[in-house]
């Protein structure tokens, strides 16, 4: 939460594009960087999503329902500098989306999947 504070900043104070207005910005959230673009002007930075899961990778019924999407661009030298995602947090996210496509199509009584 407090890496994507400050790099909500470092877009803000670099007038780089980005719009995080509807993420839901809070300690039990998870938040994922994603670079989607890469550009060199007006300087060279990553153009990334920004998805927040709420309450986490919970797969409790009722849990980490809501995600929401934002944008950021995040210049080179900074998005160098950022951590990588864990193997223990991508075995994470690959478990919880499946579940949640699980749990989706149990919901609508499709038990085939």
């Amino acid at each position: 939460m407090r890496e994507l504070r400050l790099l909500i900043d470092v877009a803000e104070r670099g007038r780089l594009g980005w719009d995080a207005d509807a993420l839901s910005i809070s300690e039990a959230a998870a938040y994922l960087l994603l670079p989607f673009g890469y550009e060199e002007e007006p300087l060279p930075l990553w153009k990334c999503r920004i998805i927040a899961i709420d309450e986490g990778f919970s797969a409790e019924h009722g849990r980490g329902r809501k995600i929401s999407l934002g944008r950021l661009d995040v210049p080179l030298e900074t998005f160098g500098r950022l951590r990588l995602a864990s193997r223990k947090v991508e075995r994470q996210l690959l478990h919880w989306m499946a579940w949640k496509v699980a749990a989706a199509e149990w919901k609508k009584g499709n038990e085939s999947g």
